[in-house]
């Protein structure tokens, strides 16, 4: 059984990312996986480069939605990072998250993870995703984790307050919540 925490850094609940974790989430509980899902919806100030976290026992100093997220960090051996597409990468709340974890990136008591990415985007076709991917393998690599696979949801839209996000997505992301080793 895995221990999985899902990090969803859209400000859109219910939205195209929201429903696209969903799928995931469902699959991964019916396989009998413990899922913990956060909405990065609390404010997460952004790493200031002070160095105390690395001084301080791996422990950052900025006392704000991150020090809850840090406490369950420790349990999870798979992380899922979710996220639309803004501007060609990932949402500026997701990587306010990713910056902070540099205070937990050099402690040995952390292991290794297993990793998955799930984006939405209105663009179709893998280019417009180009550069939010690069981003996560440089990060991922540079920790030691381990990628065990995407969905990047192209084509994505609203109508009338509604999602509307591609079937074969989200039966994809279901299979990957249902196959997890």
């Amino acid at each position: 059984m895995k221990n999985i925490l899902v990090v969803v850094g859209s400000g859109n609940r219910n939205g195209n990312t929201d429903t696209l974790v969903e799928s995931f989430i469902k699959g991964a509980t019916e396989s009998g996986h413990h899922v913990k899902k956060v909405n990065l919806n609390g404010h997460i100030q952004g790493c200031r480069g002070c160095g105390a976290c690395q001084k301080n026992g791996h422990h950052c100093i900025i006392q704000d939605q991150m020090q809850d997220i840090y406490e369950l960090f420790e349990a999870v051996d798979t992380l899922v990072l979710a996220s639309p597409l803004y501007f060609w990468s990932i949402s500026a709340r997701l990587k306010s998250f990713i910056n902070r974890l540099y205070a937990i990136s050099t402690n040995d008591e952390y292991p290794q993870k297993d990793t998955f990415l799930f984006m939405t985007s209105g663009s179709k076709g893998f280019y417009a995703f180009e550069q939010a991917v690069s981003f996560y393998r440089f990060f991922i690599r540079a920790l030691g984790w381990h990628d065990k696979g995407m969905v990047l949801a192209g084509g994505c839209d609203k109508e009338e307050g509604n999602s509307i996000i591609d079937e074969h997505y989200l039966k994809e992301a279901y299979f990957m919540g249902c196959h997890l080793k």
